[in-house]
């Protein structure tokens, strides 16, 4: 694997065998082997000089902070009242679970459960499985539980719809401020800081730095929790 000052060339795979084409340039379809740059490098394409995989070993500390903010964050988020509307004598508050409880009571079950699941279930597993993954990066003997859990928050990134509720309560403060006194709850600023830190969190998570950090590890102790192997 020839290398420069800033970067290494990742190796084109000429072998028939299966386990060698681990890894298609996204410009070109190159078919390469998969290897794992240095902290602080990035692997290039060969043939298109495409940034396959940068090293961003900090990235993984970055995901666990920020991963356990959102997890304290969720909690008031939940429970806290996000809006509040008075008309006259009358007064309601809303909270994240207050719209749920709603719809079951409404007989929307399937709407309320869709709602329960991307509002609340997939944002909490959500920073549950970037904590879990972070720390148990950091050991071998944690491999294939870790590469579990990476699979399991590749499939639930695609359901947490924080953004969607956002819009909701928007859409709901403009349109009813007319109807009534409409007032900013504490709950809706800790909504928007949580929301805040998931997307940074989502941005700051990388798959292939975990990847890394597991075949060092799998290398130092052997090669019974080799990552590559879980399937």
């Amino acid at each position: 694997m020839g290398q420069d000052s800033a970067h290494y060339r990742s190796r084109a795979s000429h072998t028939a065998q299966p386990r060698a084409w681990k890894r298609a340039c996204h410009q070109c379809d190159l078919l390469l082997t998969r290897d794992h740059a240095p902290v602080g490098q990035r692997l290039i394409c060969p043939r298109c000089g495409a940034t396959l995989h940068r090293n961003m070993e900090r990235s993984v500390a970055h995901t666990a902070a920020l991963s356990l903010s959102g997890l304290l964050l969720f909690v008031p988020s939940a429970t806290l009242p996000l809006l509040e509307f008075s008309l006259f004598s009358f007064g309601a508050e809303n909270t994240l679970l207050n719209g749920v409880q709603a719809l079951f009571a409404a007989g929307y079950l399937w709407l309320a459960s869709l709602v329960l699941f991307c509002s609340v279930i997939a944002p909490l597993g959500k920073f549950l499985l970037l904590a879990f993954i972070s720390w148990g990066s950091a050991w071998a003997s944690l491999a294939k539980p870790v590469a579990r859990a990476l699979r399991w928050y590749l499939h639930l990134q695609e359901w947490g719809m924080l953004d969607v509720y956002l819009l909701g309560i928007l859409v709901a403060l403009v349109k009813m401020s007319d109807l009534g006194k409409m007032s900013v709850e504490p709950g809706l600023y800790c909504f928007v800081a949580m929301m805040v830190v998931s997307s940074a969190a989502t941005v700051s998570f990388d798959a292939e730095t975990v990847w890394a950090r597991l075949a060092r590890r799998a290398a130092a102790a052997g090669s019974e929790n080799d990552p590559e192997a879980v399937q």
